[in-house]
């Protein structure tokens, strides 16, 4: 029997993983070492894919069963869902003993793409139908009774401009939203200079700033390392975060931004950095925060419409920030006091090259 070359075997999208009768790992291509690690070799499986119907399905294939395949979400550290089949080796080039061929396939994509599917119609669905329906009664009245009356023609076309703006802004964040999950189980790997993002994205929003003449300050240490990321998600978070606060923060108030190096991510054991925004707002009740990064949830409709710096909320900014986060394997907190304000803290993984820029 002639051996495939591993070059073949790693260029596969499958994780392909052989184990011995021992149920010791004894090949794994790049695929299936991205999923369970270099140090998988010559170990139990179960030290590196700890989910009991893999184990139970190898076992049961060593055992004498000629196959068995199924489906597994694994839940850590980002939710991803395996399609398996484990298969006994016959007539390979190997010592006497069982064989087993595990393989592997990604289908998280495929799963995130139909519950968007589901859920999209009805979450849109609901928050369209609002705007659109005040839309339609506003031309029903310019087509009618107030066909010839200027001043509420004006009045009109002006909700109107402003509904149609809104359901601009829910269309983007959804898309925006769709495109975070569909690749949210794949980790971003370029080197991101987040002071720099920082200094952008205040750049960007001080205008909406001087309207409510709020300033906005940076404190960057230098210590703060390049991070591990995607620099157009994290513009995008900290865009969201800093423009949150700036819609949020008194009048004649201030929206302190810093950032600097940690020890480690929470959550793990990878060093970091850490990008903190504080807002000198009313505050968030603590029983609330929890809900914060739930789709179209917002604490209070009537804050969430501020037209005078054109930046009502679709109730969808702070989940887009989780998700980019959970896929950048950070960590996001909120913390809040009744009338002094909130407090925002990403925390993301540096990039191991420090010279990568």
């Amino acid at each position: 029997m002639t051996l495939i070359p591993q070059q073949v075997f790693d260029r596969l999208p499958s994780a392909i993983i052989v184990i011995d009768d021992q149920r010791r790992v004894m090949h794994a291509n790049k695929s299936a070492v991205s999923l369970i690690g270099e140090n998988a070799l010559n170990r139990d499986l179960s030290l590196s894919l700890r989910h009991p119907v893999i184990l139970d399905s190898a076992d049961d294939v060593l055992a004498g069963a000629t196959e068995r395949a199924g489906e597994i979400t694994i839940p850590a550290p980002v939710a991803q869902s395996f399609t398996f089949h484990v298969e006994r080796l016959h007539d390979a080039p190997l010592p006497d003993g069982s064989f087993a061929t595990l393989v592997l396939d990604d289908v998280t994509s495929a799963h995130k793409t139909e519950e968007m599917r589901a859920s999209f119609v009805a979450n849109v669905s609901h928050e369209l139908r609002s705007p659109l329906t005040a839309i339609i009664g506003f031309i029903e009245t310019l087509r009618g009774p107030a066909s010839d009356d200027v001043d509420a023609r004006q009045r009109f076309l002006s909700i109107m401009h402003r509904e149609s703006q809104r359901m601009a802004r829910l269309i983007d964040d959804l898309l925006s939203l769709s495109r975070v999950e569909v690749n949210e189980h794949v980790a971003p790997q370029d080197a991101v200079d987040v002071t720099q993002t920082l200094h952008n994205v205040m750049e960007a929003l001080q205008p909406q700033a001087a309207i409510k003449r709020i300033k906005l300050n940076l404190n960057a240490d230098k210590s703060t390392p390049v991070a591990l990321g995607d620099a157009d998600q994290l513009h995008q978070v900290f865009r969201n975060l800093i423009e949150n606060a700036i819609k949020y923060s008194s009048d004649d108030s201030a929206v302190e931004v810093s950032s600097k190096s940690v020890a480690r991510v929470p959550g793990s054991a990878r060093p970091g950095l850490s990008v903190t925004v504080h807002d000198q707002g009313p505050g968030i009740p603590k029983s609330l925060i929890p809900r914060l990064t739930e789709r179209f949830y917002r604490i209070d409709e009537a804050r969430s419409n501020t037209a005078e710096t054109g930046m009502s909320s679709t109730g969808l900014g702070l989940a887009i920030v989780k998700h980019i986060v959970n896929r950048h394997r950070g960590h996001m907190t909120a913390q809040s006091e009744i009338g002094i304000g909130s407090t925002f803290t990403v925390y993301l993984p540096a990039h191991p090259d420090q010279n990568a820029i």
